[in-house]
């Protein structure tokens, strides 16, 4: 039964259709998952429904001192902007698909484990590299909750949502930010529809990279 519902949920979340449909249909899978596996739970055994989201806390943005350093990429990033958003996405179900459809959109453009990293300075400038190369540098700005990068040539800033919190950085962000950064960093956006087409499908989602400092 718990198989079945999950398929169905994952099956659900590739349908082309109203988002709100398709948010709907989610919620009540989600709801049927978390029925059929809570004595399971109960019992101490892994929920197929266990969260794997974080949600944003303004608490967790980190100030300009903390932010400097190198950060390597470890994997990607789903979060939500509130509990309410992470009740109504479904929880766990859309973040696993997502995170899978991003991880295999980063490693096509050569975006892997401890092979891309992000350095911030203390003059506020930052570069990334993938590999050894550098491929994108620029300035930043922390206001508001978010980190504003505006790379060297782009007249249009990228906004992202840090977060960081033992010792991992968390960098998030919309899906026309999505677009806006990978289209820089990557030079591709071409198969990252999938991902933005999900991230348009809900309310108060947000994903992105996490990094560990070197």
């Amino acid at each position: 039964m718990k198989q079945t519902l999950l398929l169905l949920a994952f099956a659900l979340l590739g349908v082309n259709g109203a988002n709100a449909q398709l948010s709907g249909k989610l919620g009540k899978v989600a709801d049927a998952v978390t029925s059929a596996t809570g004595n399971a739970s109960a019992n101490g055994k892994s929920s197929a429904l266990q969260s794997v989201a974080n949600v944003i806390s303004s608490k967790l943005v980190p100030s300009s001192k903390q932010i400097v350093g190198t950060w390597a990429y470890q994997e990607p990033a789903v979060m939500f902007t509130s509990k309410n958003a992470l009740k109504s996405a479904a929880g766990s179900v859309a973040s696993a698909t997502i995170e899978k459809k991003l991880q295999s959109y980063l490693s096509k453009v050569g975006i892997k484990k401890g092979k891309m990293s992000i350095t911030f300075d203390d003059q506020k400038k930052f570069s990334i590299k993938r590999g050894s190369k550098d491929v994108k540098t620029g300035t930043y700005a922390i206001s508001d909750n978010t980190v504003t990068l505006t790379f060297k040539g782009k007249t249009q800033p990228c906004k992202v949502t840090p977060q960081l919190d033992n010792g991992t950085l968390v960098i998030v962000m919309d899906a026309t930010s999505l677009k806006n950064f990978m289209g820089t960093v990557a030079g591709q956006i071409s198969s990252l529809s999938a991902v933005t087409s999900l991230l348009n499908a809900y309310d108060g989602m947000k994903v992105g990279l996490r990094l560990s400092k070197q």
